[in-house]
């Protein structure tokens, strides 16, 4: 699918070069305008193929063709199970994941990822693109995932997510209830050399941030909601079970008593948590928008039997 975009010159921008125009006010990254200047009719002011130094005069319109729609997602293979779709636009995509589903394949053929399915929606409508998720979930993880349908958006976004206008908000069940009723986890990551696929509590790790609150809680367990400045692996896992209060269900970090309610009966098959916002502005008209995942009944089930409010 092609993806451009057009701008009118405005008085106060006449005799301007076409090349500082693109970037300001049309926002293009010098990547953008290299890609532009080298496609066919990249770069259009009122219909024709211009130069980057040409001037600018009052009325003009400026055409930038940022993405050519060559590229497909034909090599992966179509899913015809449902999705959830909370958001789309032009650019972009937003779903919610079912626990249990993972967000990229691994190369099999017939594989039914959150990707797979993504691609059999958008060869229905006619839009077959290269499949960006802008940000993965784990596998046992529910919630909203982003995906874009355009690499221009992709960019775009990943500004977003550098400058923190566009992050994710989570809801977890954890066992314990933290001591502070908000704060910062700050404690760098990394490998754990002695448990092949965990990370620990690392001095030598790489440096990592999650925010939490306390929405309501009992006893023996608290919903909490999170926000991350930082993007590691197992992030959340590693830094709630770092203050004692390890995910519901998360036998990796929380032992195998984590899944279990008074040591007896099984309470969540998979880790408690679930990406319940995204929040981001659409990458080409700046509107911000917010997209919401309903919490997942297996969540929902345990807060309500055990009386905590979300």
């Amino acid at each position: 699918m092609k993806r451009g975009i057009t701008c009118t010159v405005q008085k106060e921008d006449a005799g301007r070069l076409l090349k500082h125009f693109l970037k300001t006010p049309m926002g293009l990254s010098e990547k953008e305008i290299r890609r532009a200047k080298f496609r066919e009719d990249g770069l259009r002011v009122n219909g024709q193929r211009r130069k980057t130094n040409a001037l600018l005069r009052e009325g003009d319109r400026i055409e930038v063709l940022l993405e050519t729609g060559e590229e497909t997602s034909s090599r992966l293979s179509a899913s015809r199970f449902p999705l959830e779709i909370l958001y789309e636009d032009a650019d972009l995509l937003a779903v919610n994941k079912p626990s249990g589903l993972k967000t990229h394949p691994n190369g099999r053929d017939g594989e039914d990822t959150l990707a797979n399915r993504l691609a059999a929606y958008l060869r229905e409508k006619g839009e077959d693109s290269v499949i960006r998720i802008a940000g993965r979930l784990d596998r046992d993880t529910s919630g909203a995932v982003l995906a874009v349908k355009n690499r221009a958006a992709g960019a775009r976004l990943a500004r977003q997510r550098e400058r923190g206008d566009f992050f994710k908000t989570y809801l977890a069940v954890v066992k314990g209830v933290p001591r502070e009723p908000c704060a910062w986890i700050r404690t760098s990551i990394g490998a754990d050399p002695e448990r092949r696929g965990r990370m620990k509590i690392s001095e030598n790790g790489k440096t990592a941030a999650t925010w939490y609150e306390v929405v309501d809680g009992c006893k023996e367990y608290a919903l909490l909601r999170l926000r991350i400045e930082t993007g590691r692996t197992h992030q959340i896992r590693v830094h709630l079970a770092s203050i004692g209060c390890p995910l519901l269900g998360d036998s990796l970090y929380g032992g195998e008593e984590a899944g279990w309610a008074d040591g007896v009966r099984p309470i969540i098959g998979r880790t408690a948590l679930h990406a319940a916002r995204l929040s981001f502005s659409q990458p080409f008209t700046g509107e911000r928008i917010e997209v919401e995942a309903p919490l997942p009944a297996d969540m929902g089930k345990f807060l309500l039997q055990d009386g905590i409010s979300l």
